[in-house]
Formats: C-alpha cells, structure tokens, sequence
C-alpha cells in the first residue's frame, strides 16, 4: 500500500523529493516549473515555513536555501534543519557571493554545497543529484549501522537467555512495565527505554548461575555473591557502551540502582535520568509482584520509601497490566509454537536444567533450542503457552 507521498509522486521520483526555501515567491515557482520533471519538489515561502515542512511533511533527501531571508538567514536555517533531518543534504542558493557568506553557512549549517544567483539549470541539477548520491550514502550506512544495532541486541539477548532463563524472563517483564511507564509519560524514542530494560540484566552472565538461582528463590547470599550481583549494571554498561547508538542504553542501564532522588541522577541527560527512574521502579515493582501481589498494592508498598521512587512511575505501574493478562492459555506441541508467543511454564529438561523460564516470549532462537530439546526427547512435547484470545470471526 502507498503512502500518501508515494501516491503523489511523478513516475520514477520516489527518493528524489527536494525542498526549496525562498522568501521570493517567483524564484520558487521558476524552480519548480523548470525542474519539476526531474524531482519531486516542495517549496516554502520563508524559514518558517521551511522549517515546518522539514517537521511535517520530511523527509526530504535535499533541502535548498536563499542565504538573505528575512527573521532567519540561510545559514541559521540550516543549522536548524540539521537538528531536525539530520540525514538531509543541505545546499545553500544565494544571490550574495562573497565569501563571509559562504563560511557563515559551512560553519553553522554544513553546507554540501554552495550556488549562486543565478543558478544555470544545468548547475543546479548537478548540485541535486550529488545530494541525492550524497543522501542515497547517509540512507545506506544509516541501515547497516540499524541492522548491526538490531544484530548485536539479538546476540545478547540470546546469550542471556541461554545463560539464565531466569534472568531473561525478568528482563521480558519488566520491558513490559517499562513500555507501559514510557506510553504513559508520553517519552519519544520509547526504543531507548525498552532496550534498556530487555539489556538491564546482562551483566548478570557474568554472576555464577547458582547465585543467580539462590537469588530469584530468596535464599541469602553470601557478603561476596551480594558484591558480585552489586556489579552487574556496571558489567552490562561495559558491553553495551562499546556498541554504536547504545551508549544511552548503556548509561540507563548503569544508573538503573540510583534512588529517584539522588543528585547524581540528577547530573545525567535528561533522557538517561527518566529511563532510569522507569527502569528502577519496574524492576522493584516485578519482584513484588512475582511474589503474588497486585498491581495496586506493589505500588502502593514501593511509595512507602519516600524518595527512592519517582512517584509518576509508580502511579503508572500501579495501572500497569501484566503481562499476558488478556492472553489465553493454551497447551500446544512443540511444532506448533511461533514466535511471539509466551511460554506459561518454567520449562525443564529431563535433566532438570531449566530451559525456558515461565514469562518468556519466544524469539526465533528459542523456538530452534525448543525443538532440538523436544526431537532428542530431553523435554516433553508440548509446551503450556499465552496466545491472543481468539477473534469473534474465528471464535463463529
């Protein structure tokens, strides 16, 4: 299905959208009409409006400014437009050449390139689709740089799922409290907050598995398993701060111990201190609950300890829906599982190792170590699950 930009693009413009910002309405329609063949062009009359299409109507692979316009030159606006389409190539039009000019945008807006008025048609598409190769490089690295991202969370994630089935199903519960919390506080870029919570227990790889077992049992630990567990979010931070676009990851993950109130959260982005504050109290308010109390009566114990909650966490979490509470619970064959599903059960092998922790929501590695363990005999065939209630069509 087209998006509406799709569906009003010219034949073989698609990638090649540029906008054109100009305080003089008769340049922008000359532009338009002699290159209106060869890109899919907006205009806007002014940086205002400019900079409202960046916001609204992006993304855009090339933006082009006059230098002189009124309230806000070419060289502010791009500085500007940076900060909200940071991948968009940025060229400067001008009818002053002089060389304060020209600096004056490089330095504040980075430019990729800088034209004169007035601008040959020939020279002005030259400028363009170099932008758009420029744009076409940004797009690219950008993915691959997602796609590693995305990889190395996965690899992780798996590691500690392997390592601690315990552990993993904790980390998925309280990414589903912390969900809830970031919809809540109506917090951009909710991945940040999520990743953090999936990721918040991976420093425990490195904590023996019969301390980490002792602990979710609540039997005591020894002075030097309590230090060793102490350093997890420390641990988590080292690994996670050397892949790229995780480093505000790893910093939620690293302060995820730190009382609402105390001054050094107070010191960190304002990002990494919400995350923080959602992380610690999710993280209390699982335990409660994995002992049997509700909702509302877990919330209600954490604000006894004045300060060491933010109390807007805590009024989200008390409303907070566990997770698979509308699910249905089903016992299906191991052939029949798929991803996304959560396991209901704490799933052995005849070993008695733990395999899957109850709570766990299946990924494609899991449901491969599912089926090996389940075609060599070494669990039982089937597997008590959490489904989607079943549709009224489906259910007639």
């Amino acid at each position: 299905m087209m998006t509406p930009s799709e569906a009003t693009t010219p034949a073989g413009l698609s990638g090649r959208r540029i906008l054109v910002v100009d305080d003089e309405q008769s340049l922008l329609d000359g532009i338009r009409r002699v290159h209106r063949k060869s890109y899919e062009i907006k205009v806007a009359c002014g940086a205002r409006a400019g900079l409202d299409a960046l916001e609204h109507d992006g993304p855009f692979a090339v933006v082009i400014c006059d230098y002189q316009m009124p309230l806000m030159n070419g060289a502010e606006f791009l500085e500007h437009a940076q900060e909200l389409a940071p991948g968009t190539v940025r060229l400067m039009l001008s009818g002053n050449a002089d060389l304060d000019a020209a600096i004056d945008a490089v330095n504040q807006g980075h430019i990729f390139r800088f034209l004169t008025k007035p601008c040959p048609p020939q020279t002005f598409r030259t400028a363009v689709d170099a932008g758009l190769e420029q744009f076409a490089l940004y797009e690219a690295e950008r993915h691959l740089l997602e796609e590693t991202v995305r990889g190395s969370i996965e690899v992780l994630v798996g590691v500690l799922a392997l390592s601690s089935p315990e552990t993993f199903g904790r980390s998925s519960r309280v990414r589903h409290y912390v969900r809830q919390v970031v919809l809540g506080l109506g917090l951009a870029d909710p991945w940040r907050f999520e990743t953090a919570a999936l990721l918040s227990q991976i420093g425990h790889i490195a904590v023996p598995p019969d301390i980490l077992h002792r602990r979710s049992h609540g039997e005591p630990l020894s002075a030097h398993a309590e230090r060793m567990l102490g350093r997890h979010a420390a641990v988590a931070r080292d690994l996670l701060c050397k892949i790229p676009r995780l480093e505000e990851v790893a910093e939620i993950v690293a302060h995820q111990g730190l009382r609402s109130d105390d001054p050094a959260l107070d010191a960190l982005p304002r990002a990494v201190q919400l995350g923080a504050r959602a992380l610690s109290g999710a993280l209390a308010f699982d335990e409660l609950v994995v002992r049997g109390g509700s909702p509302e009566s877990a919330a209600s114990n954490l604000t006894r300890d004045a300060g060491r909650f933010d109390p807007r966490v805590l009024k989200l979490l008390g409303t907070a829906k566990l997770p698979g509470h509308e699910e249905v619970v089903r016992r299906m064959s191991v052939r029949e599982l798929h991803v996304g599903m959560v396991i209901d059960e704490d799933v052995y092998a005849s070993s008695g190792t733990l395999i899957v922790a109850r709570g766990n929501e299946i990924s494609v590695s899991m449901l491969e170590r599912l089926a090996r363990a389940a075609g060599s005999g070494a669990i039982s065939p089937s597997v008590q699950v959490r489904v989607p209630p079943p549709k009224e069509a489906d259910a007639a």
